[in-house]
């Protein structure tokens, strides 16, 4: 009796452990298949995600980078791009961003698919002599990463209606800012397909991962 109460018991257990386990171990599977292999979204006004042929590719921009030469839209096409913008006084959110993107254009670095564009929201005083020298502070290889500056109001113009990065609303005049750790992933047409905490460590590691599965794609 003893012995047949204990095969009993053992065996509601072994039950209960497979309903449990079984759910989970399926569920974590799908979710790493999904992860590495699902194809990227796109993205498009206020923050949805739309399908191909509703998506809305980057406007041209036109700036100077920190070797004091002219970069656009056009020297991007046909290559995976991560964007952001920054201010080299920042003293917060800025160093820790860049520390993030050094990372992943680290891993990036054998590559000539992928490239890296920091755009500065205080152009007044973030000059291309100035960014040349947060550049080599930062060990930024200015032939896979440009820091651009420019005219204010068509920087602000690009963050908000080219990248969508923040909601506010603004004319890029001198009493308007944009402060953001978003880090915007665009394929090789220029399509946003994913935005990143650019100061989460767990939010990089899937930016690297992102990459890949465009390089794929």
């Amino acid at each position: 009796m003893k012995k047949l109460l204990r095969y009993i018991l053992s065996s509601w257990k072994a039950f209960l452990v497979l309903v449990l386990v079984v759910p989970l171990l399926a569920y974590t599977v799908v979710n790493w298949l999904e992860n590495k292999y699902s194809p990227l979204p796109y993205k498009g006004y206020n923050d949805t995600w739309v399908s191909k042929k509703n998506a809305i590719a980057l406007m041209p921009f036109s700036f100077s980078d920190q070797q004091h030469q002219v970069y656009g839209s056009g020297a991007i096409k046909g290559k995976i791009t991560v964007a952001n913008f920054f201010f080299s006084s920042c003293p917060t959110i800025c160093p820790d961003m860049f520390r993030h993107i050094k990372k992943v254009s680290t891993a990036y670095a054998n590559t000539d698919d992928v490239r890296f564009i920091s755009f500065t929201v205080d152009p007044e005083r973030d000059t291309p002599e100035k960014l040349a020298v947060y550049g080599k502070l930062n060990g930024i290889d200015p032939c896979q990463w440009k820091l651009l500056t420019g005219d204010k109001k068509e920087l602000y113009r690009l963050a908000r209606k080219g990248f969508y990065i923040t909601a506010t609303e603004g004319d890029g005049g001198p009493e308007d800012f944009i402060h953001s750790d978003r880090l915007v992933l665009m394929d090789k047409d220029q399509f946003i397909r994913g935005y990143y905490d650019g100061t989460s460590d767990k939010d990089i590691q899937l930016l690297i991962n992102d990459i890949k599965k465009l390089e794929n794609d």
